[in-house]
């Protein structure tokens, strides 16, 4: 079986996030919302901030179990369930193709264990490392042309607080620092979009060539289109190299009429936390960076 395109290794994951099951209490809460008993439960890969379960239920239905159980994540973004709870109603009111909620309990509390809960229903199909371009475009477009009047969760830059020199793996300092330098005092104006903010490979899922849906809605909010881009290239170039990233580029900009600033390639590269950056990683971020500045 090819590796989810989110794959990580399990050592690599939290201990929260290792080798989880789907405990009692989550169970009876499952049964308590759709009246069917869970007769099964498959970990379904390519999560690193939260524990994703596939539930087969007694009644035939297959739906999707997402549980908070990582402290960590949660003690930076404690808004970050109710934020995803509201991307996928807010999306599924406007027509994408997102998974259904059938339930949540964005505290815990119903749930009787303090985990913030969404389950959801099952949405067919598979993440592909090197999609289509054009198709991959496609979706990208169709969640930026969303009006994203209504949604309460805007953009917010991660990691400028953070952010004060180049990581330590750096072998040209000179570049981060005039990449830090725009980040932090140049941002282009921009008219917000629904934007997804994790969007890549992984989270998009095909069947016969075609698009499905697009899951993991938790870092949704109202803001640039040009860090979807940014991020999605990013990815690609991990999987396959920078010409499949610049196709994909060139078909969104052709799809859309829009012009992505350069600006969104250096934020996509600094958004990150420190221990992100491993001697691949700088190398490509490196290349990425010398050619967003120009």
């Amino acid at each position: 079986m090819t590796r989810h395109p989110n794959h990580r290794p399990l050592d690599s994951l939290p201990a929260e996030l290792r080798r989880v099951t789907v405990s009692a209490p989550a169970r009876a809460w499952v049964t308590a919302s759709t009246g069917a008993a869970v007769v099964r439960a498959r970990r379904l890969p390519g999560a690193s901030s939260s524990a994703v379960h596939r539930l087969d239920l007694s009644d035939g239905r297959a739906l999707v179990l997402r549980r908070y159980l990582w402290r960590g994540f949660l003690d930076l973004e404690p808004v970050a369930p109710q934020r995803e709870l509201d991307a996928l109603q807010f999306a599924r009111r406007h027509h994408l193709a997102v998974p259904e909620v059938v339930a949540a309990d964005v505290t815990g509390r119903a749930v009787g264990d303090g985990v913030p809960t969404i389950l959801m229903t099952f949405v067919r199909g598979r993440p592909v490392g090197v999609p289509h371009v054009q198709a991959l475009a496609e979706v990208a477009a169709a969640i930026h042309d969303l009006d994203p009047t209504g949604f309460g969760h805007d953009y917010f830059p991660w990691y400028q607080q953070a952010t004060s020199g180049p990581p330590p793996l750096a072998t040209r300092p000179e570049l981060w620092n005039a990449a830090i330098d725009r980040w932090l005092h140049h941002r282009p104006a921009y008219r917000p979009s629904f934007v997804h903010r994790d969007f890549h490979p992984g989270n998009v899922l095909w069947s016969r060539g075609r698009s499905t849906g697009v899951v993991d809605w938790v870092e949704a909010c109202r803001g640039p289109w040009g860090c979807d881009v940014a991020h999605c290239r990013a990815e690609l170039l991990r999987l396959a190299g920078p010409g499949t990233a610049d196709r994909f580029l060139a078909a969104y900009e052709s799809l859309t009429g829009r012009t992505l600033d350069p600006y969104w390639e250096i934020a996509s590269v600094l958004e990150h936390g420190p221990s992100d950056y491993d001697a691949g990683t700088v190398a490509r971020s490196e290349a990425r960076i010398e050619r967003a500045l120009g």
